[in-house]
């Protein structure tokens, strides 16, 4: 029923897959706006999503970062009753290999063709940009009647630095959002069963611990090894890492997902899935013996470069050093995994060095958007679910947990493994299909939201 309330309120009349090839056409044209980052150059999209929002009558605040960065602030109305709700994406993308792209459909290209958009941030996260920014031009056009302010944010850096994020952050008390959709989850087909589609939203994110590891030891020439020297030590320490005993832990959202995907299935599949004791037997195992589900289940530790003092291969460096990039779950703190990690290297030669620390957070799971966002995504459908998630990557969103505000990831796409795997890769794109439903499924659950004939459910 508040489905189609929503959905009534949303626009009676909703052309969704007009609305849908417009939407393609924006995106379009905000894929051409180079803003790799770095350097990022966000400014050169605000400029783009101004010239989308303001001639419908959308006010901008352009929050400027310097050197070419900049974030966006765009706000429809309403009747204050409510905090406001606030639409979160960023506007930099990761790098990209040219010649590595299908012909005729480069990075920065935009190119429509064979029913989908390509470019560089079509999935992460120019497509949930535009859709964002067209969620606020049909509610400026239908005249929505809405309770709460709806609130676009638009944010530069956060591939690299989150500088807009935490520009955010510092004005807050003038944005004052209850409730932010993000990146985070999204849909996923055949991912547990085959025919059966999981829309994942994101509540929860693994907290981010970046470490330099450090061996000292003495100087000399490469022709004379020595255990005591820097690159001995390092090598003995990363072994032991490398080593560690993995075992999983399972986060309350990993529960929620599998108690919603076995509502979808009958008989034993249903029961195991939905069973605590049953799942911890039979699913949990199976999940650790895949490194993606691994990483949702089990505290991180992931080498990613090494590197010396020395200038020369014939000299022994005075000090060789690894990057550790660490991923927590929720109730691992930072301190015990850099003391975990001392007494597991044992080794006074050893020092480590904090680059950056962020503790895990979470958001509630039985909230209205929540619920909201779960129902429009699968709508009438039987071959879908939708459920919570814990994300391994952090978003802005873990700036503003801590400020109280529900936060959930989910970007409402339905992508096979092959076009979920272009995200930061080869050949990026998303469906001109996926526009037109990710468009209804959006605004419909914002309506339902923040619209004044709808109310928390």
């Amino acid at each position: 029923m508040l489905l189609a309330l929503g959905l009534a309120l949303a626009a009676p009349t909703m052309d969704w897959t007009t609305a849908g090839d417009e939407l393609a056409r924006v995106l379009s044209g905000y894929l051409r706006v180079d803003t790799v980052n770095p350097p990022g150059n966000e400014a050169a999209g605000v400029a783009y999503l101004r010239r989308v929002l303001e001639p419908e009558g959308i006010p901008v605040e352009v929050i400027d970062h310097g050197e070419g960065r900049a974030s966006l602030v765009a706000r429809v109305k309403g009747a204050g009753t409510e905090p406001p709700l606030c639409l979160l994406s960023h506007i930099d993308v990761v790098a990209s290999e040219p010649e590595f792209w299908p012909a005729h459909r480069p990075p920065l290209g935009g190119t429509v063709a064979d029913g989908y958009v390509f470019g560089r941030g079509a999935l992460d996260m120019k497509g949930m940009g535009a859709l964002e920014a067209m969620t606020l031009v049909w509610l400026q056009r239908n005249r929505v009647a809405l309770r709460r302010d709806v609130i676009l944010l638009a944010v530069a850096d956060e591939e690299v630095g989150n500088r807009g994020a935490k520009a955010l952050v510092e004005r807050w008390d003038q944005i004052g959002c209850a409730d932010v959709i993000n990146e985070g989850g999204l849909g996923l087909k055949d991912v547990f069963f085959e025919g059966q589609t999981v829309f994942a939203i994101s509540v929860a994110e693994k907290g981010v611990l970046w470490l330099r590891m450090i061996a000292s030891g003495p100087a000399g020439h490469g022709s004379r090894p020595d255990p005591s020297q820097a690159p001995a030590v390092l090598t003995r320490a990363l072994a032991r890492i490398e080593a560690m005993p993995k075992r999983p832990k399972v986060d309350e959202a990993v529960w929620g997902l599998l108690d919603a995907v076995g509502a979808g299935r009958r008989g034993l599949e249903r029961l195991v899935l939905r069973s605590r004791p049953l799942a911890r037997l039979a699913v949990i195992p199976r999940l650790m013996g895949v490194s993606g589900t691994r990483a949702v289940l089990t505290d991180t530790v992931n080498i990613t470069g090494v590197g010396g003092s020395g200038g020369s291969t014939n000299v022994l460096p005075s000090e060789a050093w690894a990057t550790l990039d660490c991923r927590l779950l929720p109730g691992t703190t930072p301190e015990s995994v850099v003391d975990r990690l001392r007494t597991l290297v044992d080794d006074p030669a050893i020092r480590f060095e904090v680059e950056d620390a962020e503790p895990a957070n979470a958001s509630p799971m039985d909230t209205p958007l929540f619920r909201a966002l779960a129902r429009h995504a699968v709508g009438e459908r039987t071959d879908a679910v939708a459920g919570p998630v814990l994300s391994v990557g952090f978003t802005d969103s873990i700036y503003l947990r801590p400020l109280g505000v529900n936060a959930y990831g989910f970007v409402p796409f339905e992508l096979t493994q092959a076009e979920a795997e272009t995200m930061h890769g080869h050949g990026e794109r998303v469906s001109v299909q996926n526009l037109r439903d990710g468009l209804r499924i959006l605004y419909g659950a914002v309506v339902e939201v923040a619209g004044e004939g709808s109310g928390p459910s």
